[in-house]
Order: C-alpha cells, then structure tokens, then sequence
C-alpha cells in the first residue's frame, strides 16, 4: 500500500503541476536526496516528480526564461524553436553552398589550384588569392609586366625548369611578378627577351621553340644552355592586347 501511494503521488503532482518547478540547479540531477519518497511515502516530491522538474529547467535553459516558454501558458510562443529537420536542412544548405560532402568533410577540394593549394581552407586561399590578384592587377589594369633574371651562377643546362617568382641561387632577378595561367596564355600574351633578342614561345618541350611553358603559375625553360651572365627577360602583356 505505501508503495502504492508513493506512485499516485507521483503520477498526480506530475500531471496536475503540483510542486512544479523550472528553477532548479541542475547539478543536483543524480542527488540521492531526491529519492525521499522511498523513506516517506506520504510526501508528493519523489523521483519522478523531481526529473520532471529538472527537465523542465534544462529545457528552459536552452530555450530562454519562462515569458518565452512557460508549461502553464496555453498561447506559449514557440515560434524561435529550431527542430531536429529544420537545423538539418540548415546543414544541409550550408554543405551545398560551400561545396562541402558531407558533416566531416573538412578539406576543400578546389577545380583549379593556379593560385591556390588543394585543400587548404578558406581563410588560406582567399589570403593566396588576394596576393595573386595583387600580382596581375597591372596586367589587368593595361600595363605591361615586366621581370628581369641575370645568370649569375654557373651555365644553366638546356630544358632546365625556371621559377620566375622564386629562381635558383643561380640567378639574381627583379621587377613585377609574371603569372600565366595556362599554356596558351603564355605563348599569346608572354614575351620573353634572350640578350635582347625576342623567343620563339611553345606551349611544350614537343614544340622545339626557343622558350616553352612548364606550369602555372610562372614555370618555363629554354631548348637551350643559358650562360653566365645571360640576361632573360619575360614580358606579359594584356590579355588581348
């Protein structure tokens, strides 16, 4: 019969809201004191009572103070509520507009890296695109762009890749930044000067031009030696100009 009354107790003060309560410090969840009913079976609070009561706190912790979500308020708004299917579609949106595959896809994976590096995050590459865009402003702009290598090392071997932006210790340069963004962009629109005296440009090592492209972004090479003291010089012009 105790037993039996404790649990009416508990089933009426849970559905009637008696001893009600959303302050509650939730730290006291798992207190054994709470379990009093197990040693006076006329008191109302018990167990039951008590979670129901410490959920209402965490509930409205999470949501706000009672004007906003009140259990007695029949017209309570819940309008700011987020569910379950609303922040997955949420997710989901974001996922789609980043390009993103999935919730633990964390390395983006870009079309084309001739600025930029394969899977570097946002913050990185939009750093390496702004400085890129910094490089080619005064292409963009109608300027000529212009850069200067002397060979001041020994005799550089035919067919042998050179950096423009950053050449070997072998070589001393100066003046703007060249970027050529593919092959064929850097036979129509680069220029470059061998002691004065204009190249004939290839998109390839196949083509035995005098100067061919290598890579993006600044990459070439000669069919032949370059010696010491050489003076290469590498001319972009404007597209279409």
């Amino acid at each position: 019969m105790p037993r039996t009354l404790a649990v009416q107790n508990q089933i009426r003060s849970t559905t009637s809201g008696i001893e009600y309560d959303d302050t509650l410090t939730l730290a006291l969840a798992e207190d054994l004191v709470n379990e009093s009913f197990l040693t006076d079976p006329t008191q109302v609070s018990g167990t039951l009572v008590m979670d129901m009561n410490f959920v209402r706190t965490a509930l409205r912790d999470i949501k706000g103070d009672t004007p906003d979500f009140n259990w007695f308020d029949p017209t309570a708004s819940t309008a700011g509520l987020i569910t379950l299917s609303g922040a997955r579609l949420a997710l989901s949106s974001l996922e789609t507009f980043t390009g993103s595959d999935g919730d633990e896809d964390q390395t983006p994976d870009y079309s084309s890296t001739i600025f930029i590096t394969q899977n570097a995050d946002l913050e990185t590459t939009i750093g390496e695109l702004d400085v890129a865009l910094a490089s080619v402003s005064g292409s963009a702009a109608g300027e000529i762009q212009k850069r200067k290598l002397i060979r001041s090392g020994s005799q550089l071997p035919a067919n042998t890749t050179i950096d423009l932006s950053s050449p070997d210790s072998g070589w001393t340069a100066d003046g703007d930044n060249i970027v050529f963004s593919s092959a064929g962009d850097f036979v129509e629109d680069v220029s470059v000067f061998y002691n004065g005296v204009l190249q004939l440009p290839g998109s390839g090592s196949g083509d035995d031009n005098d100067i061919y492209f290598v890579a993006t972004p600044d990459q070439l090479a000669f069919e032949f030696i370059i010696k010491e003291n050489d003076i290469v010089q590498v001319w972009k012009f404007p597209p279409g100009a």
